[in-house]
């Protein structure tokens, strides 16, 4: 088992329809197996996102609603359920939450599970300290300071002083861009090294692997080579316009991290973004071309998985943690030899469905308490249907459901908001969710209805 999860990959795979991002080698991966185009996330943020994938649990059944939630130590995860078999277990990089950039500038593990597995592999990188080109848009002076501040901080940091350098560390609307010869130096090009090195010493070993790789971009800073960048030119990146009016029908808690930028810097940051989804895919890419030279391809199961989806502009927002379809809608890819090839499921799935998927495409048992329902029939015939047929989603202060042609949300009322909101889209006639229908009387049956359907899911926290 080689399961892959990139951080912050919105549905943006080239092969999957996408106008403007370059993903070749990960287009090349799902006519290997199936492709899912209605998958989506249990909670738009990485720590809730992950957790609910490894337990195979809501967020709010495991209980980590919150970046840095830890998943309670005795959990029967995916991957111990795998160990608890038979199975030789490790992760590199990020699989459960980490912090980006200062988990990987300090190479340490985040809220991991230790128990998840035999061993565990972080990566240290320089991130935004990378000697490159570097623009950033948060501070447009931080330009002015690199990489002298940066390289101070990090003298520092090995010595354990404190430093206060230009809040540009972080970089939230970073671009940096290196020299397709120091991609040595970047965080995925060593996840995939050492993943790589982990899969070599498999070979010939009496017990099977589950392998979990973590391959941090495109998550900001949006770290790129000048290689996977050059394809996209900023002033010919598509501008996600919205109507004037967008946010007056948008109920309180409905609305994300606004992104105030003009035209031309959300087009460098969207420029930037996709750079970063290249270079991601080149590195999986190069760990698909190693299981196939290490010729253990044809008896390993391949899972491809984004935690959650990314606005970059949309509605005049950016990153995540909102209900909006860029932000929970992810690209899902499971290659597995004897199933599908080539195929293209759309059905509506959840990202806690891969727990009881993959424990049945190894032959094992179920767990008893992971939920999801298995997509093995999906694998077998993309045009099946299952049981369920809708998407949970939940944030921080509402609920989502995806079903049909719709995308329904619900905001509870709370101290804060005194009232609850509704929000309803018809995702064929509008797919940038700019109409909401909540208050329309023609649509009022459609919203009871779905409205029911989310409370019940909701109670039932299945």
């Amino acid at each position: 088992m080689l399961f892959v999860i990139s951080d912050d990959l919105n549905y943006a795979l080239g092969g999957l329809g996408h106008p403007e991002s370059k993903t070749p080698n990960l287009d090349r991966f799902a006519k290997s197996g199936v492709s899912f185009t209605r998958a989506y996330c249990q909670f738009p943020f990485c720590g809730p996102s992950r957790a609910s994938i490894m337990t195979g649990q809501y967020p709010l059944v495991n209980g980590v609603m919150r970046n840095g939630g830890k998943v309670v130590p005795n959990r029967v995860t995916l991957p111990r359920h795998f160990a608890n078999h038979g199975y030789w277990t490790a992760r590199v990089s990020k699989i459960y939450h980490m912090g980006i950039p200062i988990d990987i500038v300090q190479g340490t593990s985040g809220p991991d599970h230790a128990a998840s597995w035999h061993e565990a592999h972080n990566i240290t990188a320089l991130e935004t300290m990378t000697p490159g080109k570097l623009a950033d848009y948060t501070h447009p002076d931080a330009a002015e300071h690199y990489p002298a501040e940066r390289i101070k901080w990090a003298a520092a940091h090995r010595a354990g002083i404190a430093y206060k350098m230009h809040p540009s560390i972080r970089g939230d609307y970073a671009v940096l861009e290196v020299a397709d010869k120091d991609t040595g130096l970047l965080a995925d090009t060593m996840a995939v090294d050492k993943a790589l090195a982990l899969l070599k010493g498999r070979q010939g070993k009496a017990k099977p692997f589950f392998l979990a790789v973590g391959l941090v971009r495109p998550h900001f800073p949006f770290v790129a080579t000048e290689g996977s960048l050059e394809p996209y030119e900023a002033q010919r990146m598509a501008y996600p316009d919205f109507p004037q009016d967008d946010h007056a029908d948008m109920p309180s808690g409905s609305k994300g991290r606004m992104m105030d930028l003009k035209k031309t810097a959300v087009r460098e940051v969207r420029r930037g973004y996709y750079g970063a989804v290249t270079y991601m895919d080149e590195q999986f890419g190069r760990l698909m071309a190693g299981l196939d030279h290490l010729k253990l391809r044809s008896n390993t199961i391949v899972v491809f998985v984004s935690d959650h989806g990314y606005l970059l502009g949309e509605h005049q927002m950016w990153k995540k943690g909102v209900l909006w379809n860029e932000a929970i809608h992810v690209p899902l890819i499971i290659s597995a030899p004897g199933r599908k090839q080539g195929g293209r499921s759309n059905h509506i799935v959840e990202l806690v469905d891969l727990y009881p998927t993959l424990v049945e495409l190894a032959g094992l048992p179920p767990e008893p308490k992971a939920q999801g329902q298995s997509l093995v029939p999906l694998l077998n015939n993309p045009g099946a249907q299952l049981a369920r047929k809708d998407a949970w989603i939940t944030v921080a202060r509402g609920h989502g459901l995806r079903s049909g042609k719709w995308a329904f949300m619900w905001y509870p009322a709370s101290k804060r908001t005194q009232r609850e909101g509704f929000m309803l889209y018809d995702m064929e006639k509008d797919p940038q969710q700019f109409t909401n229908l909540a208050n329309d009387p023609a649509h009022a049956a459609t919203k009871a209805r779905l409205f029911q359907r989310l409370k019940e899911r909701v109670e039932k926290r299945r």
